[in-house]
Protein backbone atom coordinates (compact mmCIF):
# COMPACT_ATOMS: atom_id res chain seq x y z
CA UNK A 1 0.00 0.00 0.00
CA UNK A 2 1.45 3.37 -1.04
CA UNK A 3 1.24 6.31 1.42
CA UNK A 4 1.55 9.97 0.34
CA UNK A 5 2.96 12.42 2.82
CA UNK A 6 2.51 16.18 2.24
CA UNK A 7 4.26 17.37 5.37
CA UNK A 8 7.61 18.01 3.69
CA UNK A 9 6.11 19.89 0.73
CA UNK A 10 6.94 17.11 -1.68
CA UNK A 11 5.54 13.80 -2.68
CA UNK A 12 6.97 11.04 -0.56
CA UNK A 13 5.92 7.52 -0.97
CA UNK A 14 6.61 5.16 1.87
CA UNK A 15 5.84 1.66 2.50
CA UNK A 16 5.73 0.95 6.16
CA UNK A 17 8.40 2.91 8.04
CA UNK A 18 10.70 3.27 5.03
CA UNK A 19 10.80 6.69 3.35
CA UNK A 20 11.86 7.38 -0.16
CA UNK A 21 12.26 10.75 -1.72
CA UNK A 22 12.17 11.42 -5.44
CA UNK A 23 14.53 13.95 -6.93
CA UNK A 24 12.11 15.23 -9.57
CA UNK A 25 9.28 16.19 -7.21
CA UNK A 26 10.73 19.61 -6.36
CA UNK A 27 10.47 20.90 -9.93
CA UNK A 28 6.99 19.38 -10.66
CA UNK A 29 4.08 21.86 -11.03
CA UNK A 30 0.82 20.73 -12.53
CA UNK A 31 -0.87 24.22 -12.38
CA UNK A 32 -3.55 23.20 -9.91
CA UNK A 33 -1.85 24.32 -6.75
CA UNK A 34 -2.68 27.47 -4.74
CA UNK A 35 -1.26 30.80 -5.81
CA UNK A 36 1.16 31.55 -3.01
CA UNK A 37 1.93 35.01 -4.42
CA UNK A 38 -1.68 36.14 -3.76
CA UNK A 39 -1.39 35.21 -0.13
CA UNK A 40 1.94 36.88 0.08
CA UNK A 41 0.48 40.18 -1.28
CA UNK A 42 -2.32 40.35 1.34
CA UNK A 43 -0.97 38.88 4.49
CA UNK A 44 -3.64 40.80 6.52
CA UNK A 45 -6.77 38.81 5.27
CA UNK A 46 -9.86 39.98 3.17
CA UNK A 47 -9.86 43.34 1.38
CA UNK A 48 -12.34 46.29 1.70
CA UNK A 49 -14.26 45.44 -1.47
CA UNK A 50 -14.87 41.92 -0.26
CA UNK A 51 -16.18 43.19 3.03
CA UNK A 52 -18.54 45.67 1.34
CA UNK A 53 -19.87 42.94 -0.92
CA UNK A 54 -20.43 40.62 2.02
CA UNK A 55 -22.20 43.41 3.97
CA UNK A 56 -24.45 44.15 0.97
CA UNK A 57 -25.49 40.51 0.83
CA UNK A 58 -26.36 40.55 4.51
CA UNK A 59 -28.41 43.74 4.22
CA UNK A 60 -30.33 42.39 1.20
CA UNK A 61 -31.15 39.22 3.09
CA UNK A 62 -32.44 41.21 6.06
CA UNK A 63 -34.59 43.43 3.81
CA UNK A 64 -36.09 40.38 2.10
CA UNK A 65 -36.94 38.81 5.43
CA UNK A 66 -38.51 42.09 6.63
CA UNK A 67 -40.66 42.32 3.47
CA UNK A 68 -41.90 38.79 3.89
CA UNK A 69 -42.77 39.42 7.53
CA UNK A 70 -44.58 42.67 6.58
CA UNK A 71 -46.62 40.94 3.86
CA UNK A 72 -47.65 38.23 6.26
CA UNK A 73 -48.72 40.80 8.88
CA UNK A 74 -50.69 42.83 6.28
CA UNK A 75 -52.55 39.73 5.09
CA UNK A 76 -53.39 38.80 8.65
CA UNK A 77 -54.82 42.27 9.29
CA UNK A 78 -56.99 42.07 6.15
CA UNK A 79 -58.46 38.78 7.27
CA UNK A 80 -59.13 39.95 10.80
CA UNK A 81 -60.38 43.45 9.97
CA UNK A 82 -64.07 42.46 9.68
CA UNK A 83 -63.95 40.92 13.12
CA UNK A 84 -61.88 43.44 15.03
CA UNK A 85 -62.95 46.66 13.23
CA UNK A 86 -66.66 46.77 14.19
CA UNK A 87 -67.50 50.35 15.34
CA UNK A 88 -69.21 50.76 18.67
CA UNK A 89 -71.79 53.58 18.86
CA UNK A 90 -72.51 54.94 22.26
CA UNK A 91 -75.79 56.64 23.06
CA UNK A 92 -75.56 60.39 23.60
CA UNK A 93 -76.67 61.47 27.03
CA UNK A 94 -79.22 64.26 27.25
CA UNK A 95 -81.86 65.68 24.87
CA UNK A 96 -81.19 65.46 21.16
CA UNK A 97 -83.15 68.66 20.42
CA UNK A 98 -83.96 71.56 22.70
CA UNK A 99 -86.25 74.53 22.24
CA UNK A 100 -84.40 77.84 22.13
CA UNK A 101 -85.28 80.49 24.67
CA UNK A 102 -85.87 83.11 21.97
CA UNK A 103 -86.83 81.35 18.71
CA UNK A 104 -87.75 84.59 16.91
CA UNK A 105 -89.99 84.75 13.83
CA UNK A 106 -93.67 85.69 13.63
CA UNK A 107 -96.82 83.87 14.66
CA UNK A 108 -99.09 82.75 11.81
CA UNK A 109 -102.44 84.46 11.84
CA UNK A 110 -105.78 82.68 12.19
CA UNK A 111 -104.31 79.51 13.75
CA UNK A 112 -105.33 77.63 16.85
CA UNK A 113 -109.02 78.45 16.42
CA UNK A 114 -111.88 76.01 16.86
CA UNK A 115 -112.86 76.38 13.20
CA UNK A 116 -109.63 74.69 12.16
CA UNK A 117 -110.31 71.58 14.22
CA UNK A 118 -113.97 71.48 13.14
CA UNK A 119 -113.11 71.63 9.42
CA UNK A 120 -110.44 68.98 9.88
CA UNK A 121 -112.90 66.59 11.52
CA UNK A 122 -111.08 66.40 14.86
CA UNK A 123 -112.80 65.88 18.18
CA UNK A 124 -114.41 69.01 19.51
CA UNK A 125 -113.17 70.46 22.80
CA UNK A 126 -114.35 73.17 25.11
CA UNK A 127 -113.74 76.62 23.61
CA UNK A 128 -112.23 79.12 26.04
CA UNK A 129 -112.63 82.19 23.86
CA UNK A 130 -114.91 82.87 20.89
CA UNK A 131 -113.96 85.54 18.38
CA UNK A 132 -115.31 86.74 15.05
CA UNK A 133 -113.00 86.46 12.08
CA UNK A 134 -112.02 89.77 10.48
CA UNK A 135 -114.01 90.90 7.48
CA UNK A 136 -112.66 90.32 4.00
CA UNK A 137 -110.60 93.12 2.51
CA UNK A 138 -112.73 95.15 0.13
CA UNK A 139 -111.85 96.78 -3.19
CA UNK A 140 -111.23 100.46 -3.75
CA UNK A 141 -112.75 102.57 -6.52
CA UNK A 142 -109.57 102.20 -8.53
CA UNK A 143 -109.60 98.40 -8.38
CA UNK A 144 -111.33 97.78 -11.72
CA UNK A 145 -110.60 95.63 -14.73
CA UNK A 146 -107.84 96.73 -17.09
CA UNK A 147 -110.32 97.14 -19.93
CA UNK A 148 -112.28 99.74 -17.96
CA UNK A 149 -109.26 101.96 -17.33
CA UNK A 150 -109.35 104.76 -19.90
CA UNK A 151 -106.29 106.46 -21.34
CA UNK A 152 -105.47 109.90 -19.97
CA UNK A 153 -105.51 112.55 -22.69
CA UNK A 154 -102.64 115.02 -22.67
CA UNK A 155 -100.86 117.33 -25.03
CA UNK A 156 -97.73 115.86 -26.66
CA UNK A 157 -94.54 117.16 -25.06
CA UNK A 158 -92.73 117.37 -28.39
CA UNK A 159 -93.55 117.27 -32.08
CA UNK A 160 -92.12 113.78 -32.42
CA UNK A 161 -94.86 112.39 -30.14
CA UNK A 162 -97.70 113.80 -32.29
CA UNK A 163 -99.30 111.09 -34.45
CA UNK A 164 -98.85 111.42 -38.19
CA UNK A 165 -102.00 111.82 -40.30
CA UNK A 166 -101.97 109.79 -43.53
CA UNK A 167 -104.50 110.63 -46.18
CA UNK A 168 -104.51 107.15 -47.71
CA UNK A 169 -104.47 103.60 -46.40
CA UNK A 170 -101.81 102.53 -43.95
CA UNK A 171 -98.83 100.84 -45.55
CA UNK A 172 -97.59 97.77 -43.72
CA UNK A 173 -94.14 96.43 -44.52
CA UNK A 174 -94.28 92.69 -45.19
CA UNK A 175 -91.88 90.08 -46.43
CA UNK A 176 -92.28 88.45 -49.83
CA UNK A 177 -93.73 85.27 -48.34
CA UNK A 178 -96.24 87.25 -46.24
CA UNK A 179 -97.28 89.34 -49.24
CA UNK A 180 -97.79 86.21 -51.35
CA UNK A 181 -99.87 84.62 -48.58
CA UNK A 182 -102.01 87.77 -48.31
CA UNK A 183 -102.64 87.81 -52.08
CA UNK A 184 -103.57 84.12 -52.04
CA UNK A 185 -106.00 84.70 -49.16
CA UNK A 186 -107.62 87.62 -51.01
CA UNK A 187 -108.01 85.55 -54.19
CA UNK A 188 -109.50 82.64 -52.22
CA UNK A 189 -111.98 84.99 -50.52
CA UNK A 190 -113.01 86.49 -53.86
CA UNK A 191 -113.49 83.01 -55.37
CA UNK A 192 -115.59 81.91 -52.40
CA UNK A 193 -117.78 85.02 -52.72
CA UNK A 194 -118.24 84.34 -56.44
CA UNK A 195 -119.26 80.74 -55.77
CA UNK A 196 -121.70 81.88 -53.10
CA UNK A 197 -123.32 84.37 -55.48
CA UNK A 198 -123.56 81.69 -58.17
CA UNK A 199 -125.19 79.26 -55.72
CA UNK A 200 -127.73 81.92 -54.71
CA UNK A 201 -128.56 82.58 -58.37
CA UNK A 202 -129.06 78.87 -59.05
CA UNK A 203 -131.30 78.53 -56.01
CA UNK A 204 -133.42 81.50 -57.13
CA UNK A 205 -133.74 80.01 -60.63
CA UNK A 206 -134.83 76.67 -59.17
CA UNK A 207 -137.48 78.38 -57.05
CA UNK A 208 -138.79 80.18 -60.13
CA UNK A 209 -138.99 76.89 -62.03
CA UNK A 210 -140.88 75.19 -59.22
CA UNK A 211 -143.27 78.12 -58.90
CA UNK A 212 -143.95 77.99 -62.65
CA UNK A 213 -144.54 74.22 -62.50
CA UNK A 214 -147.38 74.57 -59.95
CA UNK A 215 -150.84 75.12 -61.43
CA UNK A 216 -154.27 75.83 -59.96
CA UNK A 217 -155.92 73.06 -62.03
CA UNK A 218 -157.53 70.30 -59.94
CA UNK A 219 -155.58 67.08 -59.76
CA UNK A 220 -156.85 63.52 -59.98
CA UNK A 221 -158.44 62.20 -56.84
CA UNK A 222 -156.66 59.52 -54.85
CA UNK A 223 -153.55 59.08 -52.76
CA UNK A 224 -150.34 60.58 -54.10
CA UNK A 225 -148.04 57.59 -54.59
CA UNK A 226 -145.99 58.82 -57.53
CA UNK A 227 -142.82 60.82 -57.96
CA UNK A 228 -141.80 63.33 -60.60
CA UNK A 229 -138.81 62.13 -62.62
CA UNK A 230 -136.95 63.22 -65.69
CA UNK A 231 -136.33 61.23 -68.86
CA UNK A 232 -133.51 59.20 -67.28
CA UNK A 233 -135.68 58.14 -64.33
CA UNK A 234 -133.77 60.13 -61.70
CA UNK A 235 -135.75 62.35 -59.24
CA UNK A 236 -135.81 65.96 -60.44
CA UNK A 237 -135.54 68.41 -57.53
CA UNK A 238 -137.43 66.21 -55.09
CA UNK A 239 -137.31 68.57 -52.12
CA UNK A 240 -138.49 71.64 -54.07
CA UNK A 241 -141.30 69.70 -55.78
CA UNK A 242 -142.43 68.18 -52.46
CA UNK A 243 -142.74 71.62 -50.91
CA UNK A 244 -144.67 72.90 -53.94
CA UNK A 245 -147.06 69.92 -53.80
CA UNK A 246 -147.67 70.52 -50.10
CA UNK A 247 -148.53 74.17 -50.70
CA UNK A 248 -150.84 73.28 -53.60
CA UNK A 249 -152.62 70.63 -51.49
CA UNK A 250 -153.25 73.14 -48.73
CA UNK A 251 -154.68 75.58 -51.29
CA UNK A 252 -156.89 73.14 -53.29
CA UNK A 253 -158.19 71.20 -50.26
CA UNK A 254 -157.62 67.91 -48.49
CA UNK A 255 -156.88 64.95 -50.76
CA UNK A 256 -156.24 67.17 -53.86
CA UNK A 257 -152.88 68.01 -55.47
CA UNK A 258 -152.29 70.39 -58.34
CA UNK A 259 -149.54 69.56 -60.82
CA UNK A 260 -148.94 71.32 -64.12
CA UNK A 261 -149.32 69.12 -67.20
CA UNK A 262 -146.93 71.33 -69.16
CA UNK A 263 -143.24 70.55 -68.43
CA UNK A 264 -141.12 73.46 -67.23
CA UNK A 265 -138.43 74.46 -68.00
CA UNK A 266 -137.91 73.69 -71.68
CA UNK A 267 -136.49 71.54 -73.27
CA UNK A 268 -136.56 69.21 -70.16
CA UNK A 269 -139.67 67.03 -70.23
CA UNK A 270 -141.00 65.90 -66.88
CA UNK A 271 -143.42 63.01 -66.64
CA UNK A 272 -145.45 61.56 -63.84
CA UNK A 273 -144.41 57.95 -63.29
CA UNK A 274 -145.65 55.52 -60.69
CA UNK A 275 -143.07 54.26 -58.21
CA UNK A 276 -144.21 50.82 -57.02
CA UNK A 277 -140.90 50.19 -55.26
CA UNK A 278 -140.82 53.54 -53.49
CA UNK A 279 -144.37 53.25 -52.15
CA UNK A 280 -143.72 50.12 -50.03
CA UNK A 281 -140.52 51.69 -48.73
CA UNK A 282 -142.36 54.86 -47.73
CA UNK A 283 -145.15 52.82 -46.19
CA UNK A 284 -142.65 50.77 -44.20
CA UNK A 285 -140.92 53.93 -43.06
CA UNK A 286 -144.29 55.36 -42.05
CA UNK A 287 -145.13 52.23 -40.05
CA UNK A 288 -141.67 52.11 -38.44
CA UNK A 289 -141.79 55.73 -37.37
CA UNK A 290 -144.54 55.24 -34.74
CA UNK A 291 -142.70 52.17 -33.46
CA UNK A 292 -139.45 54.09 -33.10
CA UNK A 293 -141.03 56.96 -31.24
CA UNK A 294 -141.87 54.86 -28.14
CA UNK A 295 -138.29 53.51 -28.15
CA UNK A 296 -136.87 57.04 -28.23
CA UNK A 297 -139.26 58.04 -25.47
CA UNK A 298 -138.21 55.04 -23.39
CA UNK A 299 -134.51 55.86 -23.90
CA UNK A 300 -135.14 59.46 -22.86
CA UNK A 301 -137.08 58.33 -19.79
CA UNK A 302 -134.28 55.92 -18.83
CA UNK A 303 -131.72 58.71 -19.17
CA UNK A 304 -133.84 60.93 -16.92
CA UNK A 305 -134.21 58.06 -14.43
CA UNK A 306 -130.44 57.44 -14.34
CA UNK A 307 -129.73 61.12 -13.70
CA UNK A 308 -129.29 61.67 -9.92
CA UNK A 309 -132.03 63.58 -8.20
CA UNK A 310 -131.08 66.62 -6.15
CA UNK A 311 -131.53 65.88 -2.45
CA UNK A 312 -133.62 68.17 -0.29
CA UNK A 313 -131.50 68.90 2.79
CA UNK A 314 -132.66 70.89 5.76
CA UNK A 315 -130.51 73.59 7.28
CA UNK A 316 -128.03 72.20 9.82
CA UNK A 317 -127.93 68.70 8.32
CA UNK A 318 -124.61 66.92 8.03
CA UNK A 319 -123.14 66.75 4.50
CA UNK A 320 -119.80 65.82 2.94
CA UNK A 321 -118.39 68.25 0.36
CA UNK A 322 -116.37 66.64 -2.44
CA UNK A 323 -115.31 69.83 -4.23
CA UNK A 324 -116.23 73.14 -5.90
CA UNK A 325 -116.34 73.38 -9.71
CA UNK A 326 -116.75 76.07 -12.36
CA UNK A 327 -120.02 74.72 -13.83
CA UNK A 328 -122.96 72.50 -12.95
CA UNK A 329 -122.07 70.05 -15.74
CA UNK A 330 -118.57 69.51 -14.33
CA UNK A 331 -120.03 68.90 -10.88
CA UNK A 332 -122.47 66.31 -12.25
CA UNK A 333 -119.71 64.52 -14.16
CA UNK A 334 -117.55 64.46 -11.02
CA UNK A 335 -120.49 62.95 -9.10
CA UNK A 336 -120.80 60.20 -11.71
CA UNK A 337 -117.08 59.48 -11.54
CA UNK A 338 -116.84 59.34 -7.75
CA UNK A 339 -120.09 57.40 -7.24
CA UNK A 340 -119.07 54.91 -9.92
CA UNK A 341 -115.65 54.49 -8.32
CA UNK A 342 -116.90 53.73 -4.80
CA UNK A 343 -120.14 51.96 -5.81
CA UNK A 344 -121.98 50.64 -2.75
CA UNK A 345 -120.59 53.39 -0.52
CA UNK A 346 -122.99 55.88 -2.17
CA UNK A 347 -126.07 53.68 -1.71
CA UNK A 348 -128.72 55.64 0.17
CA UNK A 349 -126.88 58.95 -0.33
CA UNK A 350 -128.21 61.94 -2.24
CA UNK A 351 -126.59 64.43 -4.60
CA UNK A 352 -126.52 68.09 -3.58
CA UNK A 353 -125.18 70.77 -5.95
CA UNK A 354 -125.31 74.35 -4.64
CA UNK A 355 -124.43 77.51 -6.54
CA UNK A 356 -122.26 79.94 -4.59
CA UNK A 357 -120.66 83.27 -5.44
CA UNK A 358 -117.58 84.74 -3.76
CA UNK A 359 -115.75 87.92 -4.84
CA UNK A 360 -117.55 88.02 -8.18
CA UNK A 361 -116.78 84.39 -9.04
CA UNK A 362 -119.55 81.80 -9.30
CA UNK A 363 -118.89 78.14 -8.60
CA UNK A 364 -120.91 75.04 -7.78
CA UNK A 365 -120.37 73.00 -4.61
CA UNK A 366 -120.78 69.23 -4.95
CA UNK A 367 -121.96 67.67 -1.70
CA UNK A 368 -123.23 64.29 -0.50
CA UNK A 369 -126.33 64.25 1.72
CA UNK A 370 -128.10 61.55 3.70
CA UNK A 371 -126.17 61.24 6.99
CA UNK A 372 -127.78 60.68 10.37
CA UNK A 373 -125.01 62.18 12.49
CA UNK A 374 -121.71 63.98 12.26
CA UNK A 375 -119.82 60.78 13.09
CA UNK A 376 -121.48 59.07 10.13
CA UNK A 377 -120.41 61.91 7.81
CA UNK A 378 -116.84 61.83 9.14
CA UNK A 379 -116.63 58.04 8.66
CA UNK A 380 -117.90 58.43 5.07
CA UNK A 381 -115.31 61.16 4.39
CA UNK A 382 -112.55 58.97 5.87
CA UNK A 383 -113.43 56.17 3.44
CA UNK A 384 -113.32 58.62 0.52
CA UNK A 385 -109.89 59.88 1.60
CA UNK A 386 -108.64 56.31 1.86
CA UNK A 387 -109.71 55.82 -1.77
CA UNK A 388 -107.82 58.93 -2.97
CA UNK A 389 -110.70 61.48 -3.04
CA UNK A 390 -110.44 64.66 -0.96
CA UNK A 391 -113.50 65.71 1.03
CA UNK A 392 -114.60 67.57 4.14
CA UNK A 393 -117.45 66.89 6.56
CA UNK A 394 -119.49 70.00 7.31
CA UNK A 395 -123.01 71.19 8.12
CA UNK A 396 -125.55 72.47 5.62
Amino acid sequence: MAVMDFRDGGHVFSRGDKRRELSYQDEFDDGYGPDESQFAASPGGDGLSVRIARLTHYVGALVSVALMVGLMAWGWQLMMRDVSGVPVIKAVAGDARTTPDDPGGELTGHTGFAVNTVSGGAQEQAVQQVGIAPAATGLDDGDVAMGQLGATAREPASASEAPLDFGGEAVIAMQDSEAAAARAAAEAEALAEQQRQQALAEAALAEQQVAAAVSDAPAAEGAVTSVVTDETGAPAQAEAIREALTQAQQTAGAGKLAVSTRPVPRPRHTTVAAAPAAAPVQAAAATDAPARRPEAAMAASEAEAQRPVQAQVASGSQVVQIGAFDSNAIAESEWGRVSGKFGSLFSGKGQLIQQHQVNGRTFWRLRVAGFDSRADAQAFCAQLKAGGTDCIATAQ
